[in-house]
């Protein structure tokens, strides 16, 4: 009897004791059978709820006889270890001694299954737990790169038995996230993460593979039968996390760029993941946000783009990066009013580099910050110098900080020290960011600007018009000039929507009481046309090409010997 009761635990359910009930009941011909555990019910058969309360009621007493709805219950007590018990009843005659010693064998039998039962649980639990935690990611509970690595192993093993459905990696990088971590907190970030793993499970289909490598790059592995279906699920991914998310108390917007690559027979899955990965860079060199598919090209432009962060991170060690001056006008009276800083880079083999050959790599890697730095300070310490001269002692300049920079918290305290070191009047120093930086993350830009204004600065939005929402964002910082983009100087007097543009941003400097200032005037109609138009001043070939700074000081002493 004792081995029909153990043999009804189950080690796939160890909560089956209704079952075990049942045979301990039978046995001894009993209408009604109970597990109290820490004096409650956990598992019953023959009792309503009503007479279940009268049990617990009783059970300090623990009488022979309990009256119930259907009669006179007589009873059975029997210990299960120092608090619970095995309660048997049954309407008839009393349990005789045989019956009472076979019900208490049963109880401690029932408490020793029980404790293995918890035993093989617990240990099971443990080694579920152990198995998820090496593959999956803590943060956002996907699977690892361990898991998507072997998953991928998987799936190119299949390939060969069964070439109806294409295999597609789907590598995701958050855009600019380092800049989200530097202005918000990591807590802000590891939000995001959390979201970015919610949108990609509810866009891709059930039986597709949701991984997180590292930091903020996730994998999608999805078998489909076309080519263009992996595109059109990264579009929908893309547009999914566009979606703006409330951080740290400020609406962001953010994107992601992704890289796809096809699974074939005999790769292996850190190829697949490299192919994706080349081709994720090569969205974000579209202008993030983006997709692209790898084709085998991208991996020469890839050692392409190493071998130039390398030779990059030595130019900033040898000196090779360049501050050039190009001159700004006042249009009135074509009078030189100062310079913006402008970078370059003199290649040891390739000459003089112009900034769309390596600002792109700078901002990737990290160095676009000390290049920053590198030219504001050359440029700050030039001017200053200047300003001691009779006659120019009112020079301006404008140097460019970029997004990188502008969210970097110690931003401020390098500027600062740059300008006490260089002893250049803040007053004449305005710094250059772009439309698209302005609105792009406006709450963390507004509280480093203000943090900037309080060395005296004023802020230049470069290029404007060209970007998006600008108008909306004016008033919340302290900008003191408006550059209008050169795209919209050359079409005067060809385009009549560049004209139009030009004029409403005239119009709105006006009267928001800001300066503007002309790039890339390269002729005489266009220096005439914005005179007309009323802006305050100009720069471009017309005035003067950017030349350094050593020419810039022949250029500017010759005149005045």
């Amino acid at each position: 009897m004792l081995s029909e009761i153990l043999s009804a635990f189950s080690t796939e359910d160890p909560d089956n004791l209704r079952n075990v009930l049942n045979r301990v009941a039978e046995s001894v011909d009993a209408e009604v059978a109970a597990i109290i555990c820490e004096r409650s019910i956990d598992w019953c058969i023959g009792l309503s709820e009503e007479d279940q309360q009268l049990l617990l009621e009783e059970l300090s007493k623990q009488p022979s006889d309990i009256t119930i709805r259907s009669g006179t219950l007589r009873t059975c007590w029997a210990p299960m270890g120092p608090r619970d018990l095995l309660f048997v009843g049954r309407l008839g005659e009393r349990f005789d001694l045989e019956e009472r010693s076979l019900l208490r064998a049963m109880a401690r039998s029932i408490e020793l299954s029980i404790k293995m039962l918890t035993a093989i649980s617990s240990e099971r639990s443990a080694r579920k737990n152990a198995l998820f935690q090496a593959t999956h990611d803590a943060l956002t509970g996907l699977p690892n790169r361990r898991m998507v690595l072997e998953r991928l192993q998987a799936t190119i093993d299949h390939l060969s038995a069964d070439s109806s459905l294409l295999t597609a990696v789907l590598f995701i990088d958050i855009d600019r996230f380092k800049w989200i971590n530097d202005a918000y907190g990591h807590s802000a970030g590891d939000q995001l993460l959390i979201h970015v793993s919610h949108v990609l499970k509810q866009v891709v289909r059930h039986d597709d593979l949701v991984g997180r490598l590292s930091g903020d790059e996730f994998i999608v592995i999805t078998r489909t039968g076309h080519q263009d279906d992996a595109s059109q699920l990264a579009s929908r991914i893309i547009t999914a996390i566009r979606q703006p998310l409330k951080v740290a108390g400020s609406e962001l917007s953010h994107t992601v760029s992704i890289g796809i690559s096809f699974a074939h027979v005999g790769d292996s899955p850190s190829t697949l993941l490299e192919n994706a990965d080349m081709a994720m860079y090569q969205a974000k060199a579209l202008g993030r946000g983006r997709q692209a598919s790898f084709h085998s090209t991208m991996r020469l432009q890839a050692q392409q783009r190493l071998s130039l962060e390398e030779a990059l991170s030595n130019a900033v060690q040898n000196g090779e990066i360049k501050t050039f001056l190009q001159p700004i006008f006042r249009l009135a009276d074509e009078t030189l009013t100062g310079f913006e800083a402008l970078v370059r880079w003199q290649h040891p083999q390739l000459g003089l580099l112009m900034p769309d050959a390596f600002l792109e790599q700078a901002e990737d890697s990290g160095l676009i910050q000390e290049i920053d730095m590198c030219v504001f300070a050359s440029a700050c310490a030039a001017i200053a110098r200047w300003q001691q001269i009779h006659g120019l002692s009112n020079l301006r300049l404008s140097s460019n900080l970029s997004a990188r920079s502008l969210a970097d918290p110690r931003v401020k305290g390098h500027i600062k020290e740059i300008l006490e070191s260089t002893g250049i009047n803040p007053t004449s120093v305005y710094l250059e960011i772009t439309e698209t930086t302005l609105v792009e993350d406006v709450e963390s830009t507004v509280i480093t600007i203000n943090a900037l204004r309080d060395l005296d600065l004023r802020l230049a939005i470069d290029d404007f018009g060209t970007g998006y929402s600008s108008l909306l964002y004016l008033k919340r910082f302290p900008v003191g000039v408006l550059k209008i983009d050169r795209s919209f100087v050359s079409g005067l007097g060809r385009n009549s929507e560049d004209e139009v543009i030009a004029t409403t941003i005239l119009s709105l400097a006006k009267a928001l009481e800001l300066e503007v200032v002309a790039e890339g005037v390269e002729n005489e109609h266009q220096l005439g046309r914005m005179r007309e138009l009323g802006c305050d001043y100009g720069q471009g070939y017309w005035f003067g090409r950017p030349i350094t700074i050593e020419a810039t000081d022949v250029a500017l002493i010759e005149p005045l010997r």
